[in-house]
């Protein structure tokens, strides 16, 4: 199965917030859909940045069921970058986030936190615990 453009909308959207080049054309994935996600955020900008994905995440259990986690870690070596671990239950999930106006709002809070390019990468579920 091909995932849909839209599955990407949220990749491509931080890409468009930070100027990063348009990640290669999607490929074959099973359900559910996964995100590794990292990104620099500005010096003196984390406690906003921290406090937009807080929202969003609230947000995200009260509305998209199809949303497995969603979670925020930063590096210990280097307090700028972020990784966001995301996992949603399949492809249609993953598109409904990408539809809602919580997802929206963030990602013009993030346009003026934002450092450098993100780096996502889209994976392949294998299996869990």
């Amino acid at each position: 199965m091909r995932i849909p453009a839209s599955c990407l909308a949220l990749v491509l959207a931080f890409a468009g917030i930070a100027g990063a080049q348009t990640p290669p054309p999607p490929t074959t994935v099973s359900t559910p859909t996964g995100l590794f996600v990292k990104f620099r955020v500005k010096p003196g900008k984390n406690a906003e940045f921290e406090a937009a994905f807080r929202q969003m995440q609230k947000s995200m259990r009260e509305k998209e069921p199809g949303n497995l986690y969603y979670d925020l870690f930063v590096t210990p070596e280097d307090p700028q970058l972020y990784v966001i671990m995301e996992r949603y239950r399949d492809a249609a999930a993953v598109a409904e986030h990408n539809q809602t106006d919580h997802i929206k709002t963030v990602l013009a809070e993030l346009r003026d936190l934002m450092a450098a390019p993100i780096e996502p990468q889209r994976l392949i579920f294998v299996s869990s615990k």
